[in-house]
Order: C-alpha cells, then sequence, then structure tokens
C-alpha cells in the first residue's frame, strides 16, 4: 500500500510537533535545573556595590 501524500503530510506534522515539545521540554528541563542548583545563588554585577552620589 503506497502512502499519499496528505498521509505524508500528516506524518510530517505529527513528527514537528513532537520534535518541538520535544525541545521546549528540555528548555523546561534545563531552567528548573539551573534553578534547584543556583537556588541560594543570587548574582549580581560590580555595579552593584557602587555608591552613586
Amino acid at each position: 500500500m503506497h502512502n499519499t501524500f496528505l498521509q505524508k503530510v500528516i506524518v510530517c506534522m505529527i513528527a514537528g510537533f513532537l520534535a518541538a515539545c520535544l525541545v521546549e521540554w528540555g528548555k523546561v528541563f534545563v531552567q528548573g535545573a539551573d534553578d534547584a542548583l543556583n537556588k541560594g545563588y543570587k548574582h549580581t554585577s560590580g555595579d552593584a556595590f557602587v555608591r552613586k552620589p
């Protein structure tokens, strides 16, 4: 049985959706892991310690 063009389009749409979900899940996972590791650490630049007249 040969696939029709519409079936190929639907399969590509599903594959693209799953790939996008995987990328977004990876971003959320990395951001959550970064927050968990650096929760108590507050990054400040050197400008925060300079008093302005």
